[in-house]
C-alpha cells in the first residue's frame, strides 16, 4: 500500500498564477496518481447457480488505516446478469489468520456469462479494473429464501419452491456433535446470535468489539459455519443484536463490552446518529462477507428488545424506528433480498404488532411460564397446544408475512424438562403451528432442552412437510371438528393437511373428523403416523354438501393424535 501526495487544482492554479512553476514543467515532472485495482485471483472461472464467486482484489496506490471504514476506502464491483440486470457488490477486507487480503464475494441465480468490473474510491479519486467475466451453470440448490409472492404466510426459495422453516437455535457451545444432529434429522434452520459465550464461533467474542473494527477471528468461524450449513442445505437465522448487547442494567447485561459504550449512554443507542453511522457500516461489512451464501436465511435485527435499557427507559418510539431503518437499510442494500426479523421476550403481554409492521417476519417468543393463560386449567397439555394454535392464528388474521416462534420452550414450559410431559409438549407444539398456518416449528430454545426423541419428532415433521407446497398453494385454515378431539386444517382446493389429538381419550383411533369441504369431488387421504413417520393407511372418500366426513383409523400401538394430507383424484 502506497502513501501518496495529491495536489488540488486550486492549488496549481494559485502556483502558476503566482508564477511558482510552469504548467509544462508541472506536467513533466508531476503525474495525478490514482488509485489501481486488479483481480489477483478467482476462485473459479464456471460457478454453479447459488454457489460462491469469489475474488480475491489487489490494490495499489491507496492509502488508509481502518480498512473496515468505507468512508476510507470503498472496494466494490459492478455485475451484470445475463438477463442485463445489473449488482453493486461490496467488497471487504479479511484478515482471518492473517489473510491481509481484499476480496469480493458474489453468487449467481441465473444461468449464462455475467461481466463484472472492480472499482476503488479513495481519497477522493477512483480507480477501476479491466472487465472480467465467469459463467454460471444450473446447480441442485434452491438459493435464498424469501417471504413467498404467492403464498405470503409462508417462505420460498429463489427457485420459487417451499421451504418450511424445522429448527433449533443453538447460541452457544456448539460443535461437530451438534452440526452432525441437525443434519442427521433433516433440520433445515440453525439460529444463533452474536455474543460471546463459547463454543465453536461464539467462544471468539463479539463481532465488534472494537469501534469500527471487525473481531476476524469470530468472522472466519461464520465463514466456516456457513460452509458446514451449506453442505446440509441449513439456513441461518442470525440475530445481529442479542438484548445483551444494549443491556446495561436488564437481564443478562452485556453493555460492558460493545464498544459504542465509549460514544453514549446505553439508552441512546435506538437514537443516536453517529452509532447508527457505526451500525450501517457494520450491516454493509456483514452483507458483503456472509449474504452470497444460499445458507445465510434471516437477519434477526435483535432478539427481545424489551430486554434492553433503552426499551425498559421508554424510548419506545426510537426503538420501533430504529428497527424500520435496519430492516430498509437490508431491503436497499442486500442484493440477496434476505429477509429481516426482530422480537420481544417471550411473555403472554409481549405481542407487539408495531414491531411486526415493521419488518419482514412477525416473530414472537414463546415461553408458557411468562403469564400465558391455562386455557383448560386441569389440563395442562391440551391448554399450552391451544396457545400455540391460538398465537398462530392471530398471526395468520392479522398479517399477510410467514410468522415464526422464534424462540419457544426452553425452561418456561408447564412442565420441567426431564418429564415426559415437556417432551409431550414439544411434539404437540411443533404439529399444531404447522397445521394452523405458522411459517416454521417453533424455534426451541435452546439445544440442550431436547432429547433424541424430540429429534425424531423433528424428523418426522420435516418428513410430512417434505412434499406440501406451501409458497405455490393458497393454503388456508379452515373449520373441522370432532368429538373430544382438537383438530386443524390447513385447505387449498385440491390439496389439505391437518392434524388431530384426543384430549379425552389416549387413542385417537376411529374418531370421526368433519371438515368443512367448499369443492365436492373425490379424495385421497393419507394418515400419517407423527411418532413414526409410517404411513398408517390410504383411504378414499368424497366430499358432498360442503363437507368431507374422514374416520381415523386403527393406530397400532395406540396414539392419542395423528396427521394427515388430503388431496384431489
Amino acid at each position: 500500500m502506497n502513501s501518496n501526495f495529491y495536489l488540488s487544482g486550486k492549488s496549481i492554479a494559485i502556483m502558476l498564477v503566482s508564477g511558482l512553476f510552469s504548467l509544462s514543467a508541472f506536467a513533466q515532472d508531476t503525474e495525478i496518481i490514482l488509485p489501481e485495482i486488479s483481480v489477483s485471483k478467482t476462485n473459479t472461472s464456471t460457478v454453479k447457480k447459488y454457489e460462491k464467486f469469489e475474488v480475491n482484489i489487489e490494490l495499489e496506490n491507496v492509502s488508509y488505516e481502518n480498512p473496515f471504514d468505507p468512508e476510507e476506502i470503498d472496494v466494490y464491483a459492478i455485475f451484470s446478469a445475463p438477463s442485463g440486470k445489473s449488482y453493486r457488490i461490496n467488497g471487504f477486507y479479511d484478515n482471518f489468520n492473517n489473510a491481509n487480503q481484499w476480496k469480493l464475494r458474489f453468487s449467481p441465480n441465473e444461468t449464462g456469462v455475467y461481466n463484472y468490473r472492480l472499482f476503488v474510491f479513495n481519497q477522493n479519486k477512483t480507480g477501476a479494473s479491466d472487465y472480467g467475466s465467469f459463467r454460471a451453470v444450473e446447480s441442485e440448490h434452491r438459493g435464498w429464501i424469501k417471504p413467498s409472492d404467492n403464498n405470503p404466510h409462508y417462505f420460498e426459495y429463489d427457485d420459487g419452491s417451499s421451504y418450511f422453516a424445522v429448527g433449533v437455535y443453538s447460541p452457544w457451545r456448539n460443535d461437530q456433535e451438534r452440526f452432525e444432529t441437525f443434519a442427521k434429522y433433516d433440520a433445515n434452520l440453525f439460529a444463533i446470535w452474536d455474543i460471546g459465550y463459547g463454543g465453536f464461533v461464539n467462544g471468539t467474542g463479539i463481532i465488534e468489539e472494537e469501534l469500527g473494527k471487525y473481531n476476524q477471528e469470530k468472522l472466519g468461524r461464520i465463514d466456516s459455519l456457513l460452509t458446514i450449513l451449506e453442505k446440509n442445505d441449513i439456513k441461518l437465522m442470525y440475530a445481529i443484536w442479542p438484548h445483551d448487547l444494549f443491556s446495561e442494567t436488564v437481564w443478562a447485561a452485556e453493555w460492558d463490552k460493545n464498544p459504542y459504550r465509549h460514544l453514549i449512554d446505553v439508552e441512546d443507542v435506538y437514537s443516536d446518529s453517529l452509532v447508527w453511522e457505526y451500525q450501517k457500516k457494520k450491516y454493509r461489512y456483514l452483507i458483503a462477507r456472509f449474504a452470497h451464501s444460499r445458507s445465510w436465511g434471516i437477519w434477526e435485527l435483535i432478539n427481545e428488545m424489551n430486554g434492553t435499557d433503552g426499551w425498559q427507559k421508554g424510548r419506545h418510539e426510537e426503538a420501533y424506528e430504529w428497527v424500520a431503518k435496519s430492516d430498509k437499510y437490508f431491503e436497499e442494500h442486500d442484493p440477496y433480498n434476505h429477509p429481516t426479523t426482530a422480537s420481544f421476550s417471550g411473555g403472554f403481554n409481549e405481542y407487539r404488532e408495531p414491531l411486526y409492521e415493521r419488518n419482514d417476519i412477525p416473530n414472537i417468543h414463546f415461553y408458557p411460564e411468562q403469564g400465558w393463560p391455562l386455557k383448560y386449567p386441569k389440563d395442562s397439555l391440551r391448554s399450552a397446544m391451544y396457545n400455540y394454535a391460538w398465537a398462530t392464528q392471530r398471526f395468520w388474521n392479522k398479517f399477510e408475512k410467514p410468522a415464526i416462534f422464534g424462540e419457544a420452550g426452553a425452561d418456561l414450559a408447564y412442565f420441567e424438562n426431564d418429564r415426559e410431559e415437556y417432551h409431550t409438549t414439544y411434539h404437540n407444539a411443533i404439529w399444531v403451528s404447522l397445521s394452523n398456518g405458522l411459517a416454521g416449528i417453533p424455534v426451541w430454545w435452546q439445544y440442550t432442552h431436547l432429547n433424541e426423541q424430540d429429534w425424531q419428532h423433528l424428523q418426522h415433521l420435516s418428513g410430512f412437510v417434505s412434499d406440501i407446497d406451501f409458497a405455490n398453494l393458497p393454503y388456508q385454515p379452515v373449520k373441522a371438528t370432532a368429538d373430544g378431539t382438537d383438530v386443524y386444517v390447513m385447505d387449498a382446493g385440491d390439496h389439505a393437511f391437518g392434524w388431530a389429538r384426543s384430549y379425552q381419550e389416549s387413542t385417537i383411533s376411529g374418531v370421526q373428523i368433519q371438515i368443512e369441504k367448499p369443492q365436492n369431488g373425490e379424495f385421497e387421504i393419507e394418515w400419517f403416523n407423527t411418532w413414526t413417520s409410517e404411513t398408517i393407511k390410504t383411504d378414499k372418500i368424497t366430499a358432498e354438501n360442503g363437507i368431507l366426513e374422514i374416520k381415523v383409523p386403527e393406530m397400532n400401538p395406540a396414539k392419542p393424535d395423528v396427521a394427515f394430507k388430503i388431496s384431489a383424484n
